[in-house]
């Protein structure tokens, strides 16, 4: 790969405030802004591991018309690739492809869905790590996805398409580690309660870590979904049928304030049991995080 492009990674877990920092980086002069192109391929492709729908457990069933209804109403949309058409050898490709104008492509993807398929990863790019507490986590994740498929009495019951067997932390820490091991040595890892508390000095330290330019006049943004037009995605992406992923971050102005962590024993037992699988992935990663420079 000859050219002068700045590729960067940023890898997260689903609730890990990825959007929010995507939109504030779209702002940056000469990025360009990749989303979720594995999810779509994990979804979607020709790669997909759809449920085989079975009479004892309607979930599945009811998952793959959600899914197909999503694809169905995303052929409106005016831009953005064909989820179906969308391979991971072909996101590899065209991650590793040319972008003529553009300074940085900033990529934005969730471990879970590269489904460990690590020879599926583009060459030249430096990686970043987002990571929140588990208890948050997967406070927020469980009602996310009860906004996606409707009620169901536990996180683990779902599909390993939907909500993977290692929770997400598991997918995630291994990619770290097969990182670390092949690719650079020190991943650059921040918390989304840090970037919260302290958003000029973490933002301005992520940024100088990973070759991103740098202003203060990123810390602040008009709310609204226009900005999602400058983004490299698939149709589904781009549809307003799939707004409801991204409501904080289109309403969002700036950072927020850290939320405290919830009280343990108010939490549903599949909250409780994933955070305890999960905590000593995130403690581990946290050791390493960045910290705000000077």
């Amino acid at each position: 790969m000859a050219d002068e492009l700045n590729r960067v990674f940023l890898w997260g877990i689903p609730r890990t405030m990825t959007n929010t920092l995507v939109k504030c980086l779209s702002y940056v002069e000469g990025i360009q802004i990749a989303v979720q192109l594995y999810a779509d391929a994990h979804f979607f492709g020709p790669d997909a591991k759809r449920p085989v729908t079975t009479p004892l457990d309607p979930m599945e069933s009811k998952l793959n018309v959600i899914l197909d209804g999503i694809y169905k109403k995303s052929k409106v949309a005016a831009s953005g690739a064909d989820p179906s058409l969308l391979s991971f050898k072909s996101v590899r490709g065209v991650l590793e492809a040319p972008c003529p104008g553009k300074k940085v492509l900033f990529c934005k993807e969730q471990a879970q869905y590269l489904d460990g398929r690590y020879d599926m990863l583009p060459k030249g790019f430096k990686y970043s790590f987002i990571i929140r507490h588990p208890l948050k986590l997967f406070l927020s994740y469980k009602k996310y996805l009860h906004g996606f498929v409707g009620d169901f009495p536990d996180m683990r019951t779902l599909p390993p398409i939907l909500f993977p067997p290692g929770y997400g932390y598991k997918e995630m820490n291994d990619l770290v580690e097969y990182v670390r091991e092949n690719i650079e040595p020190s991943p650059v890892i921040l918390d989304a309660d840090d970037l919260l508390q302290d958003p000029a000095g973490i933002l301005s330290t992520y940024c100088s870590k990973m070759g991103i330019p740098y202003s203060s006049k990123l810390l602040s943004w008009e709310p609204g979904r226009d900005i999602i037009n400058s983004w490299m995605g698939t149709k589904v992406c781009m549809n307003d049928e799939m707004d409801h992923a991204y409501k904080h971050t289109f309403e969002s102005e700036g950072f927020g304030r850290p939320t405290p962590v919830p009280d343990l024993d108010s939490l549903p037992d599949d909250v409780k049991a994933c955070a305890r699988y999960s905590m000593s992935y995130y403690e581990d990663l946290h050791r390493r995080r960045i910290i705000a420079s000077g």
